[in-house]
């Protein structure tokens, strides 16, 4: 039998035992904090948070030094809310939730994992059940705010094994890196979508080698990167590895938004879409931002041509912003559209691939080669943006071929249905603020003509390596090509000459030594 000093040893301990799991059940605690680090533990150095309105998520954001950062725009993709004037902030958390997660502010730098893999950093992953759970979060302040700065745009590197994995390494990442070099502000990228192609075992690979150069690469989800789970395709793979889908943040005078625009109504079929839910997120992350300022929304499927269920109310949150830009990729072609929203204009980037066509060979389907777009932001503008090819010169932006010359190998030949004395030029970044002009003798003769109209809607030269040498699938290597001009030329001769013009007055020339005959520079560098 015990002794009268060991049970009341033993009730004493156990009522200070009672006592430390009531504190750590009460409204001014949570869960433990999770993930990669970014934010301060649950310290005895941080005072306790009371919680009102049921809500069960809540934190602090502070800068290095533990002082409070106010009006942070604070999410778990449903509810959003701004940090007090302590750098609290508390939510709801929604019965779908999976994180909570920060628009980055543009006085703070955007943290990332680590030095060696610059992915983005701004959320944790929340606990699934209703218990109150704290997540803090610690930012940097930036030396001084700069408005201008350089913005990458990557589209589709769609790998599917570790030999693609190798190229977009080896070619797209080593021609960022070149160009990383000679910049001197601030940058950061956004990849948009497909990341991987339908292999989840590369999601994590890529993630590393994204985050390997000197800037930040904000990643996007691509209808290949999404994975069933038994009935329909689903982000959670994907969000497992990248974090949220939806987001924004803040860079200069610029507010970010990334939304997921795919839809998949079972394992395979899929269209573009953004939900009710996804809007109303949206319209509140948005009611936090001055219209003054310039808006980027990026995703992967373009808008362009497309009425989905919410494009009216999509539009309508968006068009009253000073400047308005979106972002895609998806189409492994080149795309410059731009939308009338009640008399606004607003520019969609239809990114080509960094990949390609799908990595078998250097070009896209409509013949742009792999390549990625670079944009100079200054304010509230985007000043200036080219399309680099990979490997290539800055100023290789247009190719040239003759009408009647066809392309092609064993398994069939292509040509532009042309007659002979007719000047192609493909110029994938053209708008229509572009010149292209033809010129012999010194003289010019006259202004090279859009076409889009079949045969001229798709580009022989592609379709020759992609079919004719490689007899890929016509039905995703006859790509859309929206931007082969061309002009008669009566009786041609060496001193010909085109001379482009791009919508910020750069020029780019080309002669007659130029003109494409051959797939040589389809099949490699």
């Amino acid at each position: 039998m015990k002794s009268t000093f060991e049970n009341a040893k033993g009730i004493l301990i156990f009522y200070l035992f009672l006592a430390l799991l009531l504190i750590g059940c009460s409204k001014s605690s949570g869960g433990a904090e999770n993930g990669p680090d970014n934010g301060k533990g649950d310290g005895a150095d941080l005072p306790g948070v009371e919680l009102v309105d049921g809500n069960n998520v809540y934190g602090y954001i502070l800068d290095e030094a533990n002082n409070p950062i106010t009006n942070v725009i604070v999410t778990d993709g449903y509810t959003v809310v701004k940090t007090d004037n302590k750098g609290v902030y508390q939510l709801k958390k929604n019965d779908k939730a999976k994180f909570v997660y920060y628009s980055t502010p543009a006085e703070y730098e955007i943290a990332v994992e680590s030095s060696n893999r610059k992915a983005p950093l701004f959320y944790k992953t929340l606990n699934p059940s209703d218990n109150p759970q704290q997540h803090n979060f610690t930012l940097s302040k930036r030396a001084s705010v700069t408005k201008n700065f350089v913005l990458f745009g990557l589209g589709d590197p769609q790998v599917a094994n570790q030999a693609e994995v190798g190229r977009f390494m080896d070619e797209t990442l080593a021609d960022v890196t070149a160009e990383l070099a000679a910049i001197s502000k601030p940058v950061i990228g956004i990849s948009l979508g497909d990341v991987v192609a339908d292999n989840a075992s590369l999601l994590n690979t890529m993630k590393t080698r994204l985050g390997s150069t000197i800037m930040p690469v904000f990643t996007t989800i691509g209808n290949h990167d999404k994975f069933s789970n038994g009935t329909v395709k689903t982000n959670d793979v994907f969000e497992n590895v990248y974090g949220p889908s939806n987001y924004s943040f803040d860079m200069g005078d610029v507010h970010f938004v990334c939304l997921d625009n795919v839809k998949f109504s079972d394992n395979s079929s899929y269209a573009l879409d953004i939900s009710d839910e996804q809007i109303a997120w949206l319209e509140k992350d948005l009611s936090h931002v001055s219209n003054d300022k310039m808006l980027i929304v990026y995703y992967h499927m373009p808008m362009r041509g497309t009425n989905f269920s919410t494009r009216t109310p999509f539009f309508n949150l968006i068009k009253d912003f000073k400047t308005v830009h979106l972002m895609s990729g998806h189409t492994h072609y080149a795309e410059n559209y731009i939308h009338n929203v009640s008399g606004k204009h607003i520019y969609e980037h239809v990114h080509a691939a960094t990949c390609g066509a799908w990595w078998k060979s250097t070009i896209n389907g409509d013949g742009t080669p792999n390549g990625y777009m670079i944009f100079q932001i200054e304010g509230t503008s985007i000043k200036d943006w080219i399309y680099k090819p990979t490997k290539l010169a800055r100023d290789f932006q247009f190719r040239l071929h003759w009408g009647d010359m066809s392309f092609g190998g064993q398994h069939g030949y292509f040509s532009y249905e042309q007659p002979g004395n007719t000047l192609i030029a493909n110029v994938w970044n053209a708008d229509p603020t572009w010149k292209v002009e033809v010129y012999m003798n010194g003289a010019k003769l006259g202004d090279m003509v859009l076409r889009t109209g079949s045969p001229l809607n798709q580009d022989a030269w592609s379709k020759g390596y992609h079919l004719g040498v490689l007899n890929r699938n016509p039905s995703n290597y006859s790509t859309t090509t929206k931007h082969l001009y061309t002009y008669k030329v009566d009786s041609p001769n060496s001193t010909l000459k085109v001379i482009v013009t791009d919508r910020f007055g750069r020029t780019y020339e080309q002669t007659h030594a130029d003109i494409v005959s051959d797939l040589s520079s389809a099949a490699g560098y």
